[in-house]
């Protein structure tokens, strides 16, 4: 199984190709053929992701139905697990905290060294997410690529309430990736960082003031 991509390294917000080199007087110094050097800048999509999936009535539904040792067993890896910004967890209440909790289980446990439930983990997480989010999947499935723009779109048809949108576009790049539909980016692209940085950052504050009493 892969350890990588937005699940383990997160959505690459940005990626700016550099020359390493001294321009003096229109002419390279001292290299002649400077090598080009990528800076990537990563957003981490958990909350996002769990957000949505906690919203989604199929996940909740699906979530209800496992077997109750499994279902407890993912939520006592989630609440072990270092995604426990108190702003986040409090904006979910009932079964979509319930949901939520057992997502993450899922991840933590894709996420982890354990290479045989890293494998039943991916296989649930699949399922959860394809189930509950169908006509995303099916979208992405019948196409080579897309862009920016079409998918934001998209996820501003979902945003019925705060933060539906911005999860439903980070579940989009990752059924793009899975897929390997190739979304082209346009210049308003690199902003998503902010809004994304932004978003965690309230959701984890609480967390950290405490941590800091």
């Amino acid at each position: 199984m892969k350890k990588e991509g937005i699940l383990f390294q997160g959505l690459c917000i940005q990626e700016k190709q550099r020359l390493d080199f001294v321009e003096e007087e229109g002419f390279y110094y001292n290299k002649r053929n400077p090598a080009k050097k990528a800076e990537k800048k990563y957003a981490d999509v958990t909350y996002f992701l769990l957000y949505i999936i906690g919203k989604n009535q199929m996940c909740k539904n699906l979530v209800q139905d496992m077997e109750t040792q499994w279902r407890d067993y993912l939520q006592e890896r989630a609440r072990s697990s270092i995604y426990q910004g108190e702003v986040f967890w409090c904006s979910l209440t009932g079964e979509e905290k319930e949901c939520a909790e057992a997502a993450l289980g899922l991840l933590e446990d894709i996420r982890g060294q354990e290479e045989e439930r890293a494998e039943l983990a991916w296989i649930g997480f699949w399922y959860l997410i394809n189930k509950g989010f169908q006509e995303a999947y099916c979208f992405f499935k019948g196409i080579p690529r897309t862009t920016f723009q079409v998918i934001c779109q998209r996820a501003r048809e979902k945003n019925q309430e705060r933060f539906m949108g911005i999860g439903y576009l980070c579940m989009e790049f990752l059924f793009a990736e899975e897929l390997e539909v190739q979304i082209e980016k346009n210049g308003t692209y690199p902003l998503l960082y902010g809004c994304m940085k932004t978003c965690q950052k309230m959701w984890e504050s609480c967390l950290e003031s405490e941590k800091t009493k």
